[in-house]
């Protein structure tokens, strides 16, 4: 397990309280859930579990269920009344005073089979998966705020599909991989009650990372279930690197010294796969 010495402020934003506050008030006003998405929540939930994550962010996601464009529209005008500013990308405001970077991702009756027409500025927004891996989101207590997280794998699930359509978004990469890393310490509980029958398909010098990548496989496929569309495209994303020799997201990670080899990289996604299809 890692030192835990540096905070949340020191891996991600220090004016995340203030920056929340703001939010929370205009979510509360117009009656719409929000929730912590993407780095800064999986900062959290590593940090909870006392794993300190080897890559920080300073950019903040939060998704709201909301149920129309027009209502959208007015929940991002309330916030440019205290402080935050509109830019180019239909779903970004930045806080001047902080000039912190903040993404509000609309999600629920407003999608349209798993996407979001922003018809003024002629943007579309995938938002697949997303009401499938919030309607797993725990509470976490944080900077005085009770704040909705998705869990790790769901965290993972959204990486992937983003970076499936935008290829250069290689910090979702990084996320995965730092789930993938790390997620057997989450899961060991798990693993030991509920699928000893893995340990002797496992191999003894790689044993936690490739448990924690057969428990992701097994989390999502929960998280998935009910969405034929979500999993056929998480499954095309995986079968790729299973594949191909090696797979695009298998070079980045070989490129980046994460996996010593490509037999390691391909061993971690057959084991994905595996606990998916459990």
């Amino acid at each position: 397990m890692s030192n835990t010495s540096k905070t949340y402020k020191d891996l991600a934003s220090p004016h995340f309280g203030e920056v929340f506050s703001f939010i929370e008030k205009v979510c509360i006003e117009q009656n719409v859930p929000i929730y912590l998405i993407g780095a800064h929540a999986r900062i959290i939930l590593m940090l909870e579990k006392g794993v300190l994550p080897s890559r920080g962010t300073k950019d903040i996601d939060f998704a709201i269920m909301i149920p129309d464009i027009s209502s959208y529209d007015r929940f991002l005008s309330e916030l440019e009344k205290v402080g935050f500013r509109k830019v180019k990308e239909p779903y970004r405001v930045i806080y001047d005073k902080t000039n912190t970077v903040v993404d509000v991702l609309p999600f629920g009756q407003i999608e349209e089979e798993g996407t979001i027409k922003f018809t003024d500025r002629k943007t579309e927004l995938s938002v697949l998966g997303m009401g499938e891996v919030l309607d797993n989101a725990i509470q976490i207590e944080h900077e005085g705020f009770t704040i909705h997280v998705p869990p790790l794998v769901g965290i993972m699930i959204l990486k992937l599909i983003s970076w499936s359509e935008k290829s250069d978004r290689k910090k979702d990469l990084d996320d995965s991989f730092e789930i993938i890393k790390d997620y057997f310490e989450f899961s060991k509980d798990n693993f030991y009650e509920n699928h000893l029958e893995m340990v002797d398909e496992l191999n003894d010098e790689n044993f936690i990372l490739e448990a924690g990548s057969y428990m992701i496989g097994v989390e999502m496929g929960k998280i998935m279930k009910e969405n034929s569309l979500l999993r056929n495209s998480i499954s095309k994303i995986i079968n790729s690197e299973l594949n191909e020799s090696p797979g695009s997201i298998s070079i980045y990670f070989l490129q980046k010294e994460y996996f010593k080899d490509h037999t390691l990289a391909k061993r971690v996604f057959t084991l994905i796969k595996q606990g998916m299809n459990q």
